[in-house]
C-alpha cells in the first residue's frame, strides 16, 4: 500500500446512503476526481482530487487510490463513474445498437489486439446519440467488481445531455464548450435543438480550444452571424477560451452555474461534468 495520507475515510460522511457519489477517472492525467452530493440535506458538495501513482500500471494505480480512500467503498445511494479518455466515439443510437457497427468502432478506438479491451455504450438523454467508450479490460473488471451497481460512461455523456436540455427549439444554432486546464469538450446543436456533433480535445491553449470550437461549427454546417458560443468549465480556462473566441465570433458568452444548483462546495478545479452530474441523473 502507498504511504500517501488517507483522503476520504469512512468517517467523512456519516450516512453515505443519503449521498450520491460521482467519480471521474482520467488515466492519462493520472487523476481520480471525486464528488459526493447529499440527496436530503442542503449541504455543500464534497469534492476531492486523488492523484494516481504514475509509476504504476493503470489498474494498480486505480486499485491503490480506491483502497486508500475507504469512503469510496461505502454504500452510497448511487454511484457514477465518468471516464476521461480519447478512446471514444459518438454514434447515432441506432448504429450503436448494432453489433457489427460496434466491432468496427472498436477496431478504430482500440487498435491494440494484444491488450484486451471492453466497450461501454451510453445513450445520451435527450438526443438520438450514444457514446461508445473503449477501456482496458482489467480496469473494467476491477470497476465491475468494486462498484457493481455503478453507471459507467464517458464524461461527454452528462455534459451533452445537460446542454441538450438547454438547446431550445427556435433559438440560434449553438456550440457549447466545457473547458478545463487540459482540454475542452464540445457539443454543437442546430436551431431546432438537435445534437449535430460532440467531441473532446486534449489541449491547454485557449486559442486551440477556440479553433476546435469553430471547426466543429464548420463541420456541422451551422456557421452564421447568429451562431452562439457558450463556454462553461473551470473559470480560468472558461474565461480564456471565451476571450479567444471573441477574436472571430460575435456571440460568445460564459456559461455560469445558476444560483440554486447543487454546486456549492465545488472548487475551481472540480471538473464540470461532475458539477452538473446531479442534474443529469
Amino acid at each position: 500500500m502507498s504511504d500517501r495520507p488517507e483522503i476520504l475515510s469512512t468517517a467523512t460522511i456519516a450516512n453515505p446512503r443519503l449521498w450520491r457519489l460521482g467519480m471521474l477517472l482520467d488515466a492519462d492525467a493520472a487523476m481520480l476526481d471525486v464528488v459526493a452530493v447529499s440527496t436530503v440535506e442542503d449541504e455543500p458538495m464534497l469534492c476531492r482530487r486523488i492523484a494516481l501513482q504514475q509509476s504504476q500500471e493503470p489498474l494498480r494505480a486505480l486499485e491503490e487510490a480506491v483502497y486508500d480512500n475507504p469512503l469510496l467503498l461505502a454504500d452510497f445511494d448511487a454511484v457514477t463513474l465518468l471516464l476521461r479518455t480519447p478512446h471514444f466515439s459518438v454514434l447515432p443510437a441506432s448504429l450503436a445498437a448494432e453489433e457489427d457497427a460496434l466491432e468496427a468502432a472498436a477496431g478504430l478506438l482500440w487498435p491494440q489486439p494484444e491488450h484486451p479491451r471492453r466497450l461501454v455504450t451510453s445513450p445520451v438523454k435527450g438526443t438520438d446519440a450514444a457514446v461508445v467508450t473503449a477501456m482496458p479490460a482489467d480496469v473494467a473488471a476491477f470497476i465491475g467488481r468494486t462498484f457493481p451497481d455503478a453507471r459507467v460512461m464517458h464524461a461527454l455523456v452528462p455534459e451533452t445531455a445537460y446542454f441538450a436540455a438547454k438547446a431550445r427549439h427556435g433559438a440560434p444554432a449553438r456550440v457549447c464548450a466545457a473547458a478545463g486546464p487540459d482540454g475542452v469538450d464540445l457539443m454543437a446543436f442546430s436551431a431546432e435543438g438537435a445534437l449535430l456533433g460532440a467531441t473532446s480535445y486534449g489541449c491547454t491553449a485557449a486559442a486551440d480550444m477556440a479553433y476546435y470550437a469553430g471547426a466543429l461549427a464548420q463541420v456541422c454546417g451551422i456557421v452564421s452571424g447568429e451562431l452562439q458560443f457558450f463556454v462553461a468549465g473551470n473559470p480560468g480556462a472558461r474565461d480564456a477560451m471565451a476571450g479567444a473566441l471573441r477574436e472571430f465570433a460575435p456571440n460568445v458568452a460564459p456559461w455560469v452555474i445558476p444560483a440554486g444548483m447543487p454546486a456549492e462546495g465545488a472548487g475551481d478545479d472540480t471538473p464540470f461534468p461532475l458539477i452538473i452530474l446531479p442534474l443529469c441523473e
